[in-house]
């Protein structure tokens, strides 16, 4: 990325590489997931006695580690792709500059190291051996929980940042300078730990909230589609169609608008917050930034940060046929008139402002707004529980479809139609009987809006000349209107090969040498 302008000030934070993260694990209770911290620094010799113990270290996997990637970062790849507009801060990421010192790039970052730390922690500990009081279904599940967790971050950080340091276990040395791994021997090492993990995971575990083989399958036929590779990619969707566990949600809005139905069997995996006042790093604060009515939230936490931009606005546009409305719109972004019956429910509903709000683009984001405590339990200040959702049975279906097609301009195949069409049909829209690979890109897009960075690694994933194409024609202005369109268009048109990874951010450069040329990393297990 290039050297941004105005950049944000550098919190103080600790350093990933220079010292052992101390876990705070959290322990299960009830039908909380995640809910009270029971020890601040973990005794590997004698703390996990129990099933349940081991079972509770694991949680931390399901979001807590990730809390700062959660809170900004993911939605900040929104804005790279085009999907999204933010303040003036988040600038940056609209323009492709984005530089070492940005504030949520550490965050990122932090946030992706830090669930390899936990996930390698839990590793030592198992390696170690445990109480024999802790079963081999258990020992198994956790350790295949975490290679999965590990092998996820390593994937999302080899996308966004191509060669990285490979840390594979826990050390307490503070002088190490890192090495940097070539791309394809980390790519080695996820699909490594992905496939361990798909050996050690149960097929279907008892809890819904934890990953089964399913999880590892699905980010298997991922890695193999962004490789290329359709072969394997079709191979392993089709095994996670095949389990029979997941299916699609009867409506698409339910997963992202009520906390209580986030954890589904359209989810493969999330991760799962939990909301306590008082508490934080423990909690979804996405609501906060999606919307600017305090009202609407039950408290002063709606900041109205980042919003829709006038391309998705759009984009609505290449999915649905002439006089069709796309079902899936209105619980992604609100547009003026818009009622939200479920929102504000003492007055009797919502409606979005007629002329829009005082958003960049005159709209928001409807997806992951929850409300405030008169619909929603644990709604506080900068808190829901809402689950984030990384990958769902509809992503795999067009994978799925997207596998079949491959390298060719267009297929006809019925089960790559079909996959493709389930999508369609849940979304209220009239079936093809041809794809193309446009089609599948504008279907990911609307589908998987505001989703974990998904249409940016799309992009990341595209031919470099077709991703500039489709980046270059992105209106990423603002709205004077929506009805009719009256747009201030900004276009990027200055776009090249560098900015489709991000810089290492600048608190970690003293301890990861970025002068030799990279080496491969050597799989140790």
């Amino acid at each position: 990325m290039k050297k941004e302008n105005n950049m944000m000030g550098m919190k103080n934070s600790y350093k990933i590489f220079t010292h052992v993260l101390m876990l705070i694990f959290l322990a299960s209770c009830g039908d909380d997931f995640l809910e009270v911290p029971v020890v601040d620094t973990i005794t590997e010799d004698n703390f996990y006695m129990t099933d349940d113990q081991l079972l509770a270290g694991a949680n931390t996997l399901y979001g807590q580690a990730f809390f700062t990637a959660n809170d900004k970062f993911m939605y900040s790849l929104d804005m790279l792709a085009g999907n999204s507009i933010g303040f003036e801060a988040d600038a940056p990421y609209k323009l492709f500059a984005v530089g070492v010192n940005n504030r949520t790039l550490l965050e990122g970052w932090e946030g992706f190291y830090k669930g390899i730390a936990d996930a390698n922690q839990l590793l030592k500990i198992i390696d170690q051996g445990l109480s024999p009081d802790i079963s081999e279904e258990v020992k198994n599940q956790v350790e295949g929980e975490a290679r999965f967790v590990r092998a996820f971050a390593y994937f999302y950080l080899v996308r966004l940042w191509g060669e990285i340091p490979v840390i594979d276990q826990i050390t307490a040395d503070t002088s190490t300078r890192y090495r940097l791994n070539t791309v394809p021997s980390i790519y080695a090492f996820i699909e490594s730990d992905l496939k361990k993990a798909a050996d050690l995971l149960p097929l279907n575990p008892s809890d819904q909230r934890r990953v089964g083989k399913t999880a590892p399958w699905a980010f298997l036929a991922e890695m193999h589609l962004t490789l290329k590779d359709y072969e394997n990619a079709r191979a392993y969707a089709k095994m996670v169609i095949d389990s029979g566990l997941h299916s699609l949600q009867s409506n698409y809005q339910d997963q992202f608008i009520n906390p209580s139905l986030s954890v589904n069997r359209e989810g493969i995996y999330r991760w799962v917050w939990t909301s306590i006042n008082g508490l934080w790093g423990i909690q979804n604060t996405n609501q906060a930034y999606l919307i600017d009515d305090d009202d609407l939230v039950g408290n002063n936490g709606a900041f109205g940060s980042v919003a829709p931009s006038v391309d998705l606005f759009l984009a609505f546009d290449k999915v649905a046929d002439p006089g069709e409305e796309d079902l899936r719109r209105k619980w992604i972004i609100m547009e003026p008139g818009r009622q939200y019956d479920e929102l504000k429910t003492v007055d009797g509903g919502y409606t979005f402002p007629e002329n829009g709000d005082n958003s960049a683009t005159k709209i928001r984001y409807r997806k992951y707004v929850v409300g405030s405590l008169n619909e929603h339990p644990n709604v506080f200040f900068m808190r829901t529980e809402m689950s984030t959702q990384l990958m769902r049975y509809a992503d795999i279906l067009l994978i799925y479809a997207e596998a079949i097609l491959g390298n060719g301009a267009s297929t006809g195949d019925a089960q790559a139609i079909d996959a493709f069409n389930q999508v369609r049909r849940r979304a209220g829209l009239s079936e093809k009987m041809m794809i193309s690979k446009e089609d599948l890109m504008n279907e990911r897009r609307i589908e998987l809006a505001l989703e974990a960075g998904k249409f940016w690694l799309d992009l990341l994933r595209l031919d470099r000349t077709m991703a500039r194409d489709i980046i270059r024609v992105q209106n990423r202005g603002t709205a004077n209107s929506l009805v009719p369109l009256d747009t201030d268009p900004v276009f990027v048109t200055d776009i090249d090969n560098a900015n489709f990874l991000f810089p290492i951010p600048a608190a970690e450069l003293s301890f990861i040498d970025t002068t030799s040329p990279a080496v491969d990393y050597v799989i140790n297990d």
